[in-house]
């Protein structure tokens, strides 16, 4: 094992892991120490995985606590997992809102999600939430696959479930990866006050989407065809399944600040506890996004918020929705230009074996935001 070197601590963020295959791309931790992994060896930072695949901390990014290092040398295989499941967080937080004033843009380099990280407004709880939810997801499935080393299908429920079906077969392990989750992502989290206790809220309300949004799935057996026994198991939802639940979590967020026991006899933990703002909502669920600060218009481009502004965004003229020229360019106005374009057309299979098109041109009309 090489040496680790102690960079100077960064902005705070979710956790952002830069992904084995991917150099430059990141993903982030709550613990807002920001670490990398790419694929190109060094004697000082060197950090071999169950596969012997070599997967390196970039020096230039500050690296993984003692917790987190811990936790992947206890469970052979799970950074792959890890970082299949950051992966795929960025790609369904780009997704979500990709016809939105701030569509998860991110960029190369340790800052991935940029300066709104800093902020305590929606779009960071979602950050959190789908990062969150991404890791446990990934890391349930590989145990189902046998990818880590520490743990297997969720053999528990056996037996019986019902008078024509019985458990069985291999469900997902949403128990470990929500464990494995929680210690892993919320490990870095320090301090007291309201963004903390943002950031923790915000990491379980993504697993606990994964979680609620398991299905019972089952096989039939039976002479035939016929179905007169079923086997059961509990399967994962899709990850886009459950970045929709947390986009319209997003919507209805709630706004929060720190509770007030009104006590001087009131404990610490008692005292660390989050209100909604309005004391006629209720108080936010486990299942609920929570935030404590407006979010930015995300209109125009501004250096001191790192939003980048709508400007040159495709939009719908015809829409009203948020993915409407009139929402999304703010009111600008928007410019149309024709674009002609070449595709694939007319396709025919050929026995054996290949395929043949036409191309066809076309004009595209588009609208971009001025």
């Amino acid at each position: 094992m090489g040496r680790w070197t102690l960079l100077p601590r960064g902005v705070s963020a979710t956790l952002l892991v830069v992904l084995a295959a991917l150099p430059a791309a990141l993903a982030a931790n709550s613990s807002g120490r920001w670490w990398g992994i790419v694929n190109v060896a060094s004697s000082t930072n060197l950090l071999t995985d169950s596969k012997s695949l070599q997967l390196v901390l970039e020096p230039s990014l500050q690296l993984l606590s003692r917790k987190q290092r811990r936790l992947i040398r206890q469970n052979p295989g799970i950074l792959h997992s890890v970082s299949s499941g950051l992966q795929s967080a960025v790609r369904e937080c780009k997704w979500q809102f990709r016809n939105r004033r701030w569509n998860c843009p991110t960029a190369p380099g340790p800052h991935l999600f940029g300066k709104i990280v800093n902020r305590g407004c929606r779009e960071t709880a979602f950050i959190f939430a789908i990062t969150s939810a991404g890791v446990t997801h990934s890391v349930a499935r590989s145990c189902s696959e046998g990818s880590i080393e520490s743990c297997t299908c969720d053999y528990r429920r056996r037996g019986p479930g019902g008078p024509d079906w019985h458990w069985g077969g291999c469900s997902d392990n949403i128990d470990f990866g929500r464990l494995f989750g929680r210690e892993f992502v919320d490990s870095g989290e320090k301090g007291r006050d309201l963004r903390f206790l943002m950031n923790l809220h915000n990491n379980e309300a993504g697993r606990t989407t994964v979680f609620s949004e398991m299905r019972q799935e089952c096989k039939c057996h039976g002479m035939s065809g016929s179905c007169t026994v079923r086997t059961c198991w509990m399967r994962l939802p899709t990850l886009r399944a459950v970045g929709d639940v947390l986009r319209d979590r997003f919507d209805g967020a709630s706004r929060v600040l720190y509770g007030n026991r009104g006590s001087n006899r009131a404990s610490r933990a008692e005292l660390l506890r989050l209100e909604p703002e309005d004391p006629a909502h209720k108080p936010p669920s486990p299942h609920d996004l929570v935030y404590f600060e407006k979010s930015p218009n995300f209109c125009t481009y501004s250096g001191r918020l790192g939003t980048a502004g709508t400007a040159g965004r495709a939009c719908n003229s015809s829409s009203p929705a948020l993915d409407g020229c009139e929402l999304l360019c703010c009111g600008r106005g928007h410019r149309t230009r024709t674009q002609r374009v070449t595709e694939r057309c007319n396709c025919t299979f050929h026995w054996c074996c290949h395929v043949s098109c036409r191309n066809c041109t076309h004009t595209r009309v588009l609208h971009e935001c001025l």
